[in-house]
């Protein structure tokens, strides 16, 4: 491989760094919203579908295509795209930092409230996507219909906690809430791409049995190391924390499980960002949960800003009329069906307040990287064409501009009475 592939991934990777910053410090400084928002749009317009085209060498500002040497070509792996890969790891630094943040009390204090969020956040908006769909596209087919009904049922966790870290509401009885039921929402919505995968493969049956199994894996593979952190957080911190004390690398190699547990996960068909998350609720359980959240932190306020600029990069709005309309009619579809889907449980289950029942069903709302997951799964399955892609890739940038918006001017009215317990 040429050394200027390189010289330009270096470039590359810098340059989405600086727009990333300094679009994150003109949204705090003077528009007065979290910098995710700047990150995102600072994103569309360095991307190769704005910026990028006034540029005579692009490749500057879009990923560049790594050919992997010729020992892992022969198991399959012929390339790699350096850019996302490194997107990936970032998001996985922040759920793993978010999950140490975590009261895992509360966590399991709020999980009913959670798990009643989070179904009522998957049967709205699926049904929004797919009725949606099939009225403008007859012809795509029922795996197209569902797929996109699959996109909408997404909530992107690293969108809600990065909002709730920048506005400090993380550790709220409505972050909490967000946060347990994004992460079921991602288990039940990594069921249903399961069984909607299976329907684009040609002459392939959906198996039922095979959807229960991957759910039923995901929340044992869940709750399991969520009730090991709980109940054997003094012997982690005694056995397998300790020897690093001396070095005081602790933190780090808390982050390296981290990682590792993120990766093995996807063993059993689970998003990496739900074992980082879990991962981090492990050791947010030990005596060094603060120790570790100091030294991690700085790595995640670095990684972070990246993940949420390339994010906005892979946005191409140039899309016919059709297209614009059915993503506008989505977007609005996706955005109510996630605050009445997720609002009601919240109130009625969780006894929120109704400010606060309100909070977590736009919370709900951001798609982002889950979201752009599910339409990259059906495009590369042939069940949805370009364009709809774009107009998914859309409907889960938009959902995720508008939330900020949504949620700061309802955490400054909120109440100041603490909400009622949850059940």
């Amino acid at each position: 491989m040429e050394l200027e592939v390189y010289f330009k991934f270096i470039l590359s990777f810098g340059l989405i760094l600086i727009a990333a910053r300094i679009g994150g410090e003109l949204a705090e400084r003077y528009l007065k919203q979290p910098p995710v928002l700047g990150e995102l749009v600072a994103g569309i317009i360095i991307s190769p579908f704005a910026l990028g085209l006034l540029i005579s060498d692009p490749i500057i500002l879009k990923d560049v295509v790594v050919e992997l040497p010729p020992a892992l070509q022969a198991l399959g792996y012929h390339e790699m795209k350096p850019l996302e890969f490194i997107s990936q790891v970032a998001v996985i630094v922040l759920l793993f930092v978010a999950g140490v943040e975590t009261d895992v009390r509360s966590f399991l204090r709020y999980g009913l409230t959670g798990a009643a969020v989070a179904v009522g956040g998957v049967v709205l908006p699926f049904a929004f996507g797919y009725l949606i769909t099939r009225a403008f596209f007859p012809d795509i087919g029922t795996a197209g219909w569902l797929f996109m009904g699959a996109v909408l049922t997404a909530t992107s966790i690293g969108i809600t906690v990065r909002i709730l870290m920048d506005m400090g509401r993380l550790a709220t009885p409505e972050g909490t809430t967000i946060l347990v039921g994004a992460v079921i929402d991602d288990i039940i919505g990594l069921v249903i791409l399961s069984v909607v995968v299976s329907m684009a493969e040609p002459g392939a049956q959906i198996s039922i049995a095979s959807a229960v199994r991957t759910g039923a894996i995901g929340f044992a593979v869940w709750f399991g190391l969520l009730m090991i952190g709980v109940r054997f957080g003094h012997y982690i911190s005694r056995f397998l924390l300790q020897p690093f004390r001396r070095s005081g690398t602790i933190p780090i190699f808390a982050l390296i499980v981290g990682l590792i547990l993120a990766y093995l996960v996807t063993l059993v068909d689970l998003h990496p960002v739900v074992g980082a998350y879990v991962a981090g609720l492990v050791f947010a359980a030990t005596r060094e949960k603060e120790e570790i959240v100091e030294h991690t932190r700085p790595i995640m306020l670095f990684l972070a800003p990246f993940f949420f600029a390339y994010l906005g990069m892979q946005v191409d709005l140039r899309m016919s009329g059709l297209a614009w309309l059915v993503g506008v009619i989505l977007i609005v579809g996706a955005t109510l069906g996630k605050i009445i889907g997720c609002a009601l449980p919240a109130k009625f289950v969780g006894r929120l307040s109704n400010s606060g029942a309100m909070i977590v069903g736009i919370g709900m709302v951001p798609r982002g990287e889950v979201g752009l997951i599910i339409a990259g799964a059906g495009f590369l399955a042939g069940a949805i064409n370009r364009e709809l892609f774009a107009v998914a890739v859309v409907v889960s940038i938009f959902t995720t501009l508008i939330t900020p918006a949504m949620l700061k001017p309802l955490f400054r009215r909120r109440e100041m009475i603490p909400s009622p317990p949850a059940r």
